[in-house]
């Protein structure tokens, strides 16, 4: 179990890179389709971060697992990797440490073009106000009295905040573990369990309407917005690979 030691280690490394590849000369681009490719140019590597580290997670879990089916004791195996599954329980909502099929059910990446995608349209591709005051990506809320943006157009008695972050990477970080944890995404994990690899972005969409007030409008828009720009391409990119990103006379067609 040694080596997963080293994974943990590894783990607690990626999660302390924090530095932004939204720099101030991110806002300041004024043409829209150059604004987009950066956008996801940008959007990337963050993402494939937070999937980095959900993925040596992973490691850690069928590692655990396969050990667990050998020895049928949790007293045969490293007392420090017991200790590492029960905060990973506690972390994603999990009763038992023992329960296989939960946690390979949470324990998973989220597609790059749905993250891309979602990002896009709660940014209006990087343009919103709380993206940049709040380097908040995925438009999560807070009902904090000390902390958070008050929407503008936030409607009487409502007392909702957008959540400020310290990175929009602990903003990326935010939304991968809340689709993986909450249980208004429990079909989406379901669904991502039973395709495994085949699992994408596309398909991902169809499991989204709780992800906004508008329900099935919001899947047809993810669709539209995922399809026009083509960032069904970007679910083929493995998290140790280059970024490559569309030619600048490559549409984006989007309307948002």
């Amino acid at each position: 179990m040694k080596f997963l030691a080293n994974l943990l280690l590894c783990a607690i490394f990626l999660s302390s890179i924090k530095a932004d590849t939204f720099t101030e000369d991110f806002f300041k681009i004024t043409s829209s389709v150059l604004k987009k490719q950066e956008f996801i140019k940008r959007m990337i590597p963050l993402v494939k971060r937070a999937n980095e580290n959900v993925l040596i997670e992973r490691k850690i879990v069928d590692e655990f697992f396969a050990e667990f089916k050998k020895s049928k004791n949790l007293g045969n195996i490293d007392p420090n990797i017991v200790e590492q599954m029960r905060v990973m329980a506690k972390k994603y909502y999990i009763k038992s440490i023992t329960n296989e099929k939960v946690f390979k059910a949470k324990v998973a990446p989220v597609p790059l073009s749905l993250a891309i995608t979602q990002a896009a349209i709660e940014t209006g591709w990087g343009k919103s106000r709380f993206f940049k005051e709040a380097k908040n990506a995925f438009g999560e809320w807070t009902y904090s009295k000390t902390s958070g943006l008050v929407p503008s157009d936030r409607e009487d008695g409502k007392t909702h905040k957008i959540k400020v972050f310290k990175s929009v990477q602990d903003s990326v970080d935010s939304y991968v573990l809340n689709l993986n944890r909450h249980n208004a995404y429990s079909d989406f994990r379901n669904l991502r369990l039973v395709l495994g690899e085949e699992f994408s972005g596309i398909a991902a969409t169809s499991k989204m309407s709780n992800y906004s007030q508008t329900r099935e409008e919001y899947v047809k828009l993810l669709r539209n917005v995922m399809i026009s720009n083509k960032l069904t391409e970007y679910d083929t990119i493995d998290v140790s690979s280059p970024i490559e990103i569309a030619s600048a006379t490559s549409p984006l067609t989007a309307s948002i």
